[in-house]
């Protein structure tokens, strides 16, 4: 099991940021007004929920805390970089795949999976926050087809197909 002492500061923070960057991808898969605030609790929620499998547990433990103790000395984590005028998507699983190159050879292959498969964990329950369409309600759908897409195209990028 790796810890934050096996990781440089940069690398550290794109672990800390990884979790963000997911629910992020999620939220502009499909963005709407009324299910943004809801699908960024589920986000929340996920993330301290700490469901990551057996293997890292350890690494998304110490994760969740940094987040913790950022959140309650006001510090913001820097979102993923996005330069206006182009899709979001791509360029949001671009950062996330800098974000999580730290894990290359310093976390064992079980880890690094156990990782990827908590980050899916959050992702899919940012897009099962917020409900996506129809008209007041009436017609809406707990996650729409763009996020379930989305959560395909993450799942793959984070090596789980």
């Amino acid at each position: 099991m790796t810890t934050k002492a096996d990781y440089t500061e940069q690398e550290w923070a794109g672990l800390v940021r990884a979790p963000i960057t997911v629910g992020s991808y999620i939220i502009v898969a499909d963005p709407s007004v009324m299910a943004t605030l809801s699908e960024m609790q589920g986000m929340m929620q996920a993330i301290q929920a700490q469901q990551a499998p057996e293997a890292a547990g350890e690494l998304v433990a110490a994760v969740v805390a940094e987040i913790v103790a950022m959140a309650s000395r006001k510090e913001k984590i820097a979102p993923p970089q996005i330069e206006k005028g182009q899709d979001a998507g791509p360029q949001i699983l671009a950062n996330l795949q800098q974000d999580l190159a730290g894990l290359d050879g310093k976390a064992s292959p079980e880890e690094k999976a156990g990782f990827c498969t908590w980050l899916l964990t959050v992702a899919n329950a940012t897009a099962e926050a917020g409900r996506e369409g129809g008209f007041l309600g009436i017609g809406a759908v707990r996650v729409s087809e763009q996020e379930k897409a989305a959560l395909a195209t993450l799942k793959q990028a984070l090596g789980l197909a």
